[in-house]
């Protein structure tokens, strides 16, 4: 039978369903969730308002936490409490009524408010207790979404208040309340009990086809039902939208469209607007014209021209379709677009002809194109993706094929790409890629593994490994590179060569063990084809990294005492490091050394401290084979003994031979101890020390000990330090942006005096802390100045040091150890230091929150010479442009520099930086880099233009940078 309704007709689909079983597992009641407990009170038609200056908040289970502060009025339908600290728990619960939002709140303190007519209370350690059928509404000046690690005492003392009163509930007689309870005796947890509340284990997501039941309404403009025999049909027509509500409140879907279908199993429409139709009574829906489909609250969302769902199955088909739903657990959408879409399972679609991104551009900048896909929802929440011939896709463009693809939605294997003109590399196209997504392998999550690929017109093709691991108790890196190379190259030395070697490379291991609480296990791997691979192709390891070894390093470490093994081995047999070659330009070897340390042990009730410091080691030095020009050096970095240089084609050899040292294997024994007694008078610290270092030599391979091997060293000194400071209230400058001003002043001085058997400028250096040691007299004295301001204005102040000004004066003795050629001391450990008569020199002036201006110097007193110093400034002209500006000057080489610097946001899409270094001393430029940023949603692209004129080389380049989400 055929029945025609105009205009609207609302049908009422009510499904009956059976209540699934419920799992629950156990959970301590320890007062930090809400999880399993049903607080008993009634739940209220009405709002929670909560209002604060600030919220941290945090989740724990199905539990939201708050910590609030400042001004805190929380209201329950009329029941209003306010206070200036307070700890909040939330958490929802499906019920036949509805969601029933419950919330605990902890005051410490709680005052009523200034209404006659409003319902509260006020004392001191409230627990206050509710629910409500309505909403929760929060309004805070700022929110925090995460636990703060300032609060965990009062968080501690909250969570004990709440699990005291659920173990009285549990264990005592419940009383349902009408309205918001207040418990305002203590109910401390009683520790002799362990009680636990039952929490049902997460489901699995809901299907985004239908909720598992609900009321489903209709409202078109015009709908014809017909009925037959072996199935009923709703065809309707003109502005459809189909609501599914269920009854948890948290399944709800609904469907929009020009027209649809529904196909439900036979029975009468009386029966259908009696609401005994069940939900497996509804066959499938097609839709048709703009169909948009919304489930799960937005989870999933469904564009189509033509879509059909077939309930009795899950299963879903729709053409020219665009799914959104999200990754990195809700955190980035994820848009799929395809000719033809099906889900076949409740968390899994295929589709053919399919683009995926992050952006909802139909030509998203970035995307990974397929021709076929699955899409599975994994339980962690994030999409994983195994699709096949597939192309990366920049501007709809293809730049890149791959075959297979699997991998997490948020992982595109391309991570770095970077090509451009380099003089003494050509046309160049470095690449970095994730190498399980290439293999189509699901990433284990103890393990990532970048494959590089590289080549270069003018030298060659390289490969290489990156393999970052994280397994249970061991942490490391395995860096391996493979470049077949070939032609001249140009080390950082700006020397123009031959390349050594056609097969180079490099394999670097680091691993970190935990073995147990105390003992830990560091290892490294340390192999490099020739001594110039690092200065050519990685500058940056070659300037900053650590040194290159292999070694093995075990420590014990308890309280304040350690014990350490230590065993290393040169594979290389040449320096790949710039600063080591700057100063000893050798090697030293292990073969081990054995170390007891401890610190601040109290002696005499406390009244002194000491420390000791001893270590049994079997080393020798290890000299670089080859020559200067071999190894890509200038001469000039080797001065001879007598004066002069080493020649170019001269063994390195014959440098260390000239200063006396050998590669033989020596052993010794050394032991350091200090003792200090601090102290206080009124405000002033005082810190008298002394210490004593031996360094006994144990026996050589060639040659036995006598009393001439052992050194001995010692020192004693003074600590002292004070601080004074004053505030001046009325002080309020508004040119100077100065609102009220603290200066602080805070001298120090340290009075130091060391001796030595021998000249510690002929000691021989295998190890710096120990070797490197000075004597003499001298008097460090200096006074830092700060002056304190606040800025900002009513509610967002803020303290700021406007100028601090650091002085200091070195006096020494004219036996004192000179070291180097610029002046240092370390009050902390005074041999360390390089003593000559000197003033030191720092200042920061924070002039205005966009202008700064910095400087510090060392001048030498008995020519008053400055040795070493800068001065720059800066500047904040905005949000769009920072300036900097700063002028360098070294003696010991007579160089001037000055350097600029700009970072100029043009747009919301572009930015451009330069930084040019100007050499004042030959007249010329010495750096400078250019670089041009296009800003995409999900990479940037950059275009870059180095210089360097010491290599006397340009570099002309485009890098691609994927951001990570």
């Amino acid at each position: 039978m055929r029945h025609w309704l105009q205009l609207v007709l609302l049908s009422v689909l009510s499904v009956a369903v059976t209540a699934q079983e419920i799992q629950f597992r156990d959970v301590q009641i320890k007062g930090d969730r809400l999880s399993g407990v049903v607080l008993p009170v009634l739940p209220r038609d009405a709002e929670i308002k909560i209002l604060a200056l600030r919220a941290d908040a945090w989740t724990v289970d199905d539990t939201k936490r708050l910590v609030l502060t400042t001004d805190i009025v929380i209201s329950i339908g009329t029941y209003t409490f306010q206070s200036e600290k307070a700890s909040v728990w939330i958490n929802r619960m499906p019920s036949e009524l509805g969601v029933v939002s419950q919330i605990a709140v902890y005051m410490p303190t709680s005052t009523r408010t200034g209404g006659r007519a409003a319902l509260g209370a006020e004392g001191k350690d409230l627990l206050i207790v509710g629910s409500t059928l309505g909403g929760i509404n929060m309004d805070v000046a700022l929110l925090t979404p995460k636990k703060p690690t300032n609060q965990q005492a009062f968080i501690q003392q909250s969570e004990n208040r709440l699990a005291g009163y659920i173990q009285r509930l549990q264990v005592g007689e419940t009383k349902l309340s009408t309205h918001p309870e207040v418990i305002a005796s203590p109910l401390p947890v009683n520790e002799d009990e362990t009680l636990i509340s039952q929490v049902p284990v997460q489901q699995i997501k809901q299907p985004w086809l239908r909720s598992k039941s609900g009321i489903m309404s209709i409202t078109a403009d015009n709908v014809e039902l017909e009925t037959g025999e072996t199935e009923n049909t709703i065809t309707i027509v003109g502005n459809v939208v189909l609501e599914l509500r269920s009854t948890s409140g948290i399944d709800d879907m609904q469907m929009t469209a020009d027209r649809a279908v529904i196909f439900t199993d036979p029975g009468s429409v009386r029966d259908m607007a009696a609401g005994k139709i069940e939900s497996q009574d509804i066959r499938g829906i097609y839709l048709e014209g703009n169909v948009l489909v919304d489930s799960n609250h937005g989870d999933y969302l469904v564009r189509s021209p033509q879509a059909y769902y077939d309930f009795t199955t899950d299963n879903a088909m729709l053409v020219e379709a665009v799914l959104r739903t999200y990754a990195m657990h809700g955190k980035v959408p994820l848009f799929v677009r395809a000719k033809e879409m099906r889900q076949v399972a409740v968390n899994q679609w295929t589709a053919q002809g399919v683009q995926v991104s992050t952006s909802s551009f139909a030509t998203p900048d970035l995307a990974i194109g397929s021709r076929e896909i699955t899409l599975t929802e994994q339980p962690d929440g994030n999409m994983f993706i195994d699709s096949s011939h597939n192309t990366l896709r920049m501007g709809g463009l293809p730049v890149f094929y791959w075959p297979h693809y699997a991998g997490e939605a948020n992982d595109i294997p391309l991570h770095k790409v970077k090509f451009g003109y380099k003089k003494t590399f050509g046309s160049f196209l470095e690449t970095e890629w994730d190498l399980f997504t290439l293999l189509g392998v699901q990433q284990p999550a103890e393990l990532g593994i970048d494959l590089k690929l590289d080549g270069y017109k003018s030298r060659g093709a390289g490969v290489g490994l990156d393999a970052h691991y994280n397994f249970d108790n061991h942490k490391g890196e395995l860096d391996t590179y493979f470049l077949s190379d070939a032609g001249s190259q140009k080390t950082s030395s700006g020397i123009k060569m031959d390349v050594p070697d056609h097969q180079r490379g490099y394999i670097l291991w680091e691993n970190q063990t935990k073995l147990s609480e105390h003992w830990s296990l560091q290892a490294q791997l340390s192999y490099i084809s020739d001594p110039t691979f690092m200065s050519v192709w990685r500058q940056s390891d070659f300037y900053n990294r650590r040194e290159f070894e292999t070694s093995l390093y075990a420590k014990y470490q308890k309280e304040n005492w350690a014990f350490t093994a230590f065993a290393s081995h040169d594979l290389n047999k040449f320096i790949s490091n710039s600063w080591l070659l700057a100063s000893r330009q050798y090697a030293v070897e292990k073969a081990p050394e054995l170390g007891l340390f401890r610190y601040a042990d109290d002696l005499l009730n406390g009244a002194v401290t000491w420390s000791s410091e001893t270590r049994i080691t079997r080393e020798r030095m290890r000299f670089q084979d080859g020559t200067p020009a071999s190894n890509g050096l200038k001469r000039q970095a080797f001065p001879m003994p007598g004066g002069g240089f080493l020649g170019n084609n001269q063994p390195f050899t014959d440098l260390f031979a000239a200063r006396g040292l050998t590669e033989e294997f020596k052993n010794r024994l050394t032991t350091r101890h200090e003792f200090a007694a601090p102290f206080t008078v009124g405000a002033f610290k005082f810190a008298p020390f002394a210490s004593m270092q031996a360094d006994v030599r144990i026996g050589d391979d060639n040659a036995a000990a006598n009393d001439k091997d052992t050194k001995w060293f010692s020192t004693v000194g003074l600590r002292a330090s004070t601080q004074v400071q004053r505030i001046y209230n009325d002080v309020d400058n508004a040119i100077l942006d100065l609102h009220r001003l603290r200066h602080v002043i805070e001298p120090y001085a340290t009075l130091w005096y060391g001796s030595g058997s021998v000249d510690p400028m002929t000691i021989e250096q295998y190890n710096p802390l120990v070797d490197n040691v000075s004597t003499g007299a001298a008097a460090w004295v200096g006074v830092k100045n700060t002056l304190q301001t606040w800025r900002g204005g009513p509610g967002r102040w803020y303290e700021v040091d406007w100028l601090t000004v650091d002085v200091s004066v070195l006096t020494v003795d004219s036996k004192a150890t000179r070291r180097y050629d610029t002046p240092q001391f370390f009050s902390w450990r005074p041999e360390y230091s390089s003593l000559e008569d000197s003033v030191m020199a720092n200042s920061i002036w924070q002039i205005s929150d966009g202008v700064a201006l910095l400087g510090n110097g060392t001048w030498l007193t008995d020519n008053g010479r400055m040795v070493r110093g800068s001065i720059g400034a800066e500047l904040d002209h905005g949000k769009d442009v920072r300036t900097f500006i700063e002028y360098r000057e070294i003696a010991n080489n007579d160089d001037q520099y000055l350097a600029l610097g700009l970072q100029y946001k043009l747009s919301k899409r572009y930015s451009f930086n330069a930084s040019p270094t100007w050499n004042m001393k030959e007249d010329d430029l010495q750096n400078l880099r250019l670089n041009l940023t296009r800003h995409y949603p999900d990479f940037d692209l950059v275009g870059q233009v180095t210089h360097n004129s010491i290599k006397d080389e340009t570099q002309y380049g485009i890098a691609f940078r994927l951001l990570k989400f």
